[in-house]
Order: structure tokens, then C-alpha cells, then sequence
């Protein structure tokens, strides 16, 4: 057992000063007998006698000065490290930079981050939006701390946490040929031409894979690299295209249908480090609620769209 303990430390300090065991059980809170075991246990291990009873006083002995003195700058040192970790509470003193991809941007990272900073106030975040090869690029150079990726991520150097999921939906004029109720059918997107989505990039590998064997007419004049500007793009020319579930959602104000697929073309979530996360970290906070709305939105929870989501 080691002889120097805080708690064996605190219990001598509190008895050094106030030259009383009863008052420095007083003000530590415990009881004199618990007191007096620690100081005991104390000077046990350390060989040395500390106090000597005078006149129903704790003297304390010129070994207890010496270790007296030396202990003040240890509990200074507590005094700091304890106010240092209540500011890291509060976020005080931690930063945060975090990169996503769009689709996520409208309601989910918003939300995350209004609660994160109710938890950390004290918090300094940094947000942007790039595609995974920014992300990656921007993360392996230490320019952000966590990246928000979505679809068939290969990565090598990071590590990826699933925190959801997504599906791939139609939007289609609601009086066009591929309107109607219930799932579509693969096969039946071959009814109407589509605008043009790319089949490259982590979600649009979802879509290529889905679409091996399919004979699609996608237009090939026009062609979507940015899911955000399928909504405007499709209502300006008329006519149907592949989203993403969340852009369907809250960046259709188009007046499209939305219709599911079927097969159902879901695509994972991730948060994206180059190491672990810490269990109180801010970006473990985030990941946490993040996957807390994630898991609300596949149950069916949707928020209002719009800017009071």
C-alpha cells in the first residue's frame, strides 16, 4: 500500500490547521473515529510521528511541518486540476471541428448541435460541409475533428462508427407516370426518364449496385453530383429522380410525391476519426445525439420541416 494517499493527505492537512481533531472532522464531514484511523494509518506508513497531545491539543511535530509545507503546492495543484475539470464540463477551453455531408446538414447536425452546446456552453464549435475525399483530406490533415459520412465508405487510416441509416427514395410529379401509391419497383423506373444521378461517391455506390442489371433511362444531358439540388432541378424540369430520404424531406418544397423503393436501398451513417473517441468528449456527445435522432427518424418521429425543426 502506498503510504501518501489524497485522502490520508486532506484528513493530516485539515488536522495540521485547525489543531483539533474534532474540528477537522468537523470540516471534512466524517466522523472524529474515522479521523483519527486515517491519521493514524498515516503516520504508520510513513514510520514518523506527526502530533503530540498538549493540554488536549494536536501539536504537530517538526516532521509535520516539513510535510505540511510541501503539501500545500500539492493541493494547490488539486485546486487547479479539479477547476480545470469543471471548466472542461462546461466546455470551457475545448474545441470542436466537425465536416458533414449535406444531407445530414438541414435538421440532424443543427439539432445535435443546439443540445451539445446546452451541455457544453462553454464549448467553441467549427462546422462545414464537404464530400468524403474533402472530409478525408481535411481529417488526415488535422483540420477537423470528426467527419459525418454516409453510403459505402472504404477508408483507410480512420475509423468509422455506424450511428444510422438512410434509404434512397423517388420524388416524382404527382401527376407523372411513376406516381402512384405503395413501393416502386425497380423495374418500373424504367416507365418514365429520370434526371440524371451520379453512381459515384459512397451513396451513389448504394445506387450503382441496386441498379446493376437494370436497364434506367437517366437523362443524360443533366447529372446530380449534390443530392440538395435534386429537389429544385427535378420541379424545374419535370421530372423524377433518386434522393436521399432526408433531402426528400425537409428540401422538398416542390410539391413532388415521395415514393419508396423496392427494394428498399438503405445506406449507413458514420462518424469518422483518426482514433477513438473519448466517452466525454464533445464529439462523443455529438455522436450520441446524433444517433439518438437518427434512431427517432427510423422509428417514424418526424420533425416539422422547416426552420423550427
Amino acid at each position: 500500500m502506498r503510504p501518501i494517499t489524497l485522502q490520508r493527505l486532506q484528513v493530516f492537512c485539515a488536522v495540521y490547521e485547525q489543531d483539533s481533531i474534532t474540528a477537522a472532522a468537523r470540516q471534512l464531514r466524517l466522523s472524529q473515529p474515522t479521523v483519527s484511523r486515517h491519521l493514524r494509518d498515516f503516520e504508520a506508513a510513513l514510520g514518523l510521528s506527526l502530533f503530540v497531545l498538549d493540554k488536549g491539543r494536536v501539536m504537530p511535530t517538526a516532521e509535520a511541518d516539513a510535510i505540511y509545507r510541501e503539501s500545500r503546492f500539492l493541493f494547490e495543484g488539486v485546486n487547479r486540476l479539479e477547476n480545470r475539470i469543471e471548466a472542461l464540463q462546461k466546455g470551457v477551453g475545448q474545441t470542436l471541428s466537425v465536416m458533414t455531408v449535406n444531407m445530414l446538414s438541414v435538421h440532424f447536425v443543427p439539432q445535435a448541435v443546439r443540445h451539445l452546446l446546452g451541455q457544453l456552453p462553454g464549448l467553441s464549435l467549427t462546422l462545414d460541409i464537404g464530400t468524403l475525399a474533402q472530409q478525408m483530406h481535411a481529417l488526415k490533415a488535422g483540420q477537423v475533428d470528426l467527419c459525418l459520412v454516409a453510403g459505402k465508405v472504404q477508408a483507410e487510416g480512420v475509423q468509422l462508427e455506424r450511428i444510422g441509416q438512410g434509404r434512397l427514395l423517388l420524388l416524382t410529379p404527382p401527376d407523372g407516370p411513376l406516381a402512384g401509391d405503395g413501393p416502386l419497383p425497380m423495374r418500373d423506373l424504367k416507365a418514365s426518364p429520370l434526371l440524371g444521378s451520379t453512381l459515384r461517391g459512397p451513396v451513389g455506390k448504394v445506387l450503382g449496385e441496386a441498379l446493376v442489371g437494370q436497364d434506367i433511362d437517366f437523362s443524360s444531358q443533366v447529372t446530380v453530383n449534390s443530392l440538395s439540388l435534386v429537389p429544385p432541378l427535378a420541379q424545374t424540369l419535370g421530372v423524377a429522380s433518386l434522393a436521399d430520404e432526408f433531402t426528400a424531406y425537409f428540401q422538398n418544397d416542390t410539391g413532388f410525391a415521395i415514393r419508396d423503393l423496392e427494394p428498399d436501398l438503405s445506406f449507413d451513417i458514420y462518424a469518422m476519426t483518426v482514433g477513438p473517441v473519448s466517452h466525454r468528449s464533445a464529439a462523443r456527445l455529438l455522436i450520441q445525439r446524433l444517433r439518438a435522432l437518427l434512431s427517432d427518424w427510423s422509428a417514424g418521429s418526424r420533425p416539422p420541416r422547416g426552420p423550427s425543426a
